[in-house]
Formats: C-alpha cells, sequence, structure tokens
C-alpha cells in the first residue's frame, strides 16, 4: 500500500460519509489488527498517518508496523 492510495481512499470515505477501516500489523501478532476511524474525523486520522507512516505506509517509529490495507466502510445494517 501506498500512501497516495491511503488518501485517495480517505478522500472517497469523506465524500461518500463512509468510515475507515485500516488494516494494520503489530508487532508480536500473528494476525493484523482493524483500527475503525470515523467519517467525522477522516481529515484529523489522515494528518496523523501522513505524519507517522513513510510513502509505502511503514511507521516511521517502528517498521515493524504497517498499513496493509484500507477500505471505506458503512455500519448502516440493523441486526
Amino acid at each position: 500500500m501506498r500512501i497516495e492510495m491511503l488518501e485517495d481512499i480517505f478522500k472517497e470515505a469523506k465524500e461518500k460519509k463512509c468510515d475507515i477501516c485500516v488494516e494494520v500489523t503489530i508487532p508480536g501478532q500473528e494476525e493484523t489488527e482493524f483500527i475503525i476511524n470515523r467519517n467525522s474525523s477522516l481529515n484529523n486520522k489522515l494528518e496523523y498517518y501522513k505524519k507517522a507512516y513513510d510513502k509505502n505506509c511503514v511507521h516511521i517509529g517502528r517498521n515493524e508496523i504497517r498499513i496493509v490495507s484500507v477500505t471505506a466502510i458503512t455500519f448502516d445494517c440493523e441486526i
């Protein structure tokens, strides 16, 4: 994943009023972790990701942490 892709997905999610699911690797864990960012905080979170991760979405302080995927999501379903 590249930071430009992340920016594009965030932009589209903002336009469509979706939330974002960010999949990241975690040191010491076999499985990835999913982080949900609500639509109302996407501007703030995008700025954080751009400062904390390099152009290849690898964390600047810990290269074991990287963004694997980003997906626009919605919680509209009722159960």
